[in-house]
């Protein structure tokens, strides 16, 4: 009943105001002593989507760092609720890949009738696979039920594919307002470096050698120490494979070498493996086991049930015998 009551209260948003937290801990507390699971789960995610509502981010992660909730969830709208807002805290932490597992598993976990919660979450994975140097597959993107909502996400999307910086630019100035109503805003700012990224490992496999001059204007840079410095930080990074010649202003790109005598198919195929493997222990916590003290009564159930089958069976033995004897 109380978790019942807690969760009609959050339509009221009763709980974003700072003076809840205080009672939120309370009652967290409250939940843990009577191993109130269901209660536990809710409070939680009450307490982190206040947190994360005022920005209070070190206060979310301590909180998550110092709670633990047995597995499985009980209820898996809660389950979705508490990997969408871990997501959110992960990505703010720079934590790319464990937000986009969250994110997973959030939209894993959500109902199916859940489009507003399913639309919100996709935004954030989208962002979040743009700033891991992935790009989002266009059919996650234009699904009826997510096309409109989504549509400034795949513009944002095509122009960190094909590195243009001039729609990139455009995207983020004329769909600003939708970016900072869904608070993907800050976020997205930092995807101008993988826009970057994207654009010079295009010109370096599309020039051998192309001058400074030429790149700040690909880049719609017009400070070219800034384009020298952004260059010079994409080959110490690995990048792109190029050098350059202060002198002449010339960036000269060297040979790309076989990408499959490099480490990067490994390393993706130890992605996958680490994938499937989350995915199977997810799997193996989900599954739900019969007490002990259930299978005991499950035994003697079923004893008791043999033993009635075996009586009516004598029973009627006795009462063909007794017919046969009238006979």
């Amino acid at each position: 009943l109380e978790s019942r009551l807690i969760q009609k209260m959050e339509t009221a948003n009763d709980f974003l105001a700072p003076e809840a937290r205080k009672k939120l801990l309370n009652l967290l507390r409250k939940a843990t002593l009577k191993h109130d699971e269901l209660s536990q789960e809710i409070i939680l995610n009450h307490l982190l989507r206040n947190y994360i509502h005022h920005n209070l981010y070190q206060q979310a992660d301590d909180l998550v760092k110092n709670t633990s909730l047995p597995q499985p969830y009980r209820s898996n709208n809660q389950a979705a609720r508490y990997n969408y807002y871990l997501g959110r805290l992960r990505a703010i932490q720079l934590a790319y890949n464990e937000a986009n597992e969250c994110f997973t598993q959030a939209l894993r976990k959500a109902s199916d009738k859940a489009i507003g919660f399913k639309t919100i979450v996709t935004k954030y994975q989208t962002v979040v696979q743009l700033l891991m140097g992935e790009i989002p597959p266009r059919t996650t993107l234009l699904q009826p039920q997510f096309a409109e909502a989504l549509y400034p996400y795949l513009q944002l999307t095509s122009a960190v594919r094909f590195g243009q910086m001039n729609v990139f630019n455009e995207v983020n100035e004329k769909y600003a307002n939708t970016f900072k109503r869904d608070n993907t805003y800050t976020l997205i700012q930092r995807v101008r470096q993988n826009v970057i990224k994207t654009a010079l490992r295009r010109i370096m496999h599309a020039y051998s050698r192309i001058s400074i001059t030429e790149v700040c204007q690909k880049l719609a840079i017009d400070n070219t120490e800034d384009v020298e410095y952004v260059v010079a930080k994409a080959i110490r990074d690995g990048v792109i494979d190029a050098t350059i010649d202060n002198k002449s202003g010339v960036v000269t790109s060297n040979d790309v070498a076989d990408v499959y005598s490099t480490p990067a198919p490994a390393a993706a195929f130890h992605r996958r493996i680490d994938h499937l493997a989350q995915l199977h222990n997810n799997a193996l916590m989900a599954m739900r086991y019969m007490p002990e003290d259930d299978e005991e009564n499950a035994k003697l159930d079923e004893e008791a049930r043999k033993k009635r089958e075996a009586d009516a069976k004598a029973t009627e033995s006795a009462f063909d015998d007794d017919e046969m004897d009238f006979a």
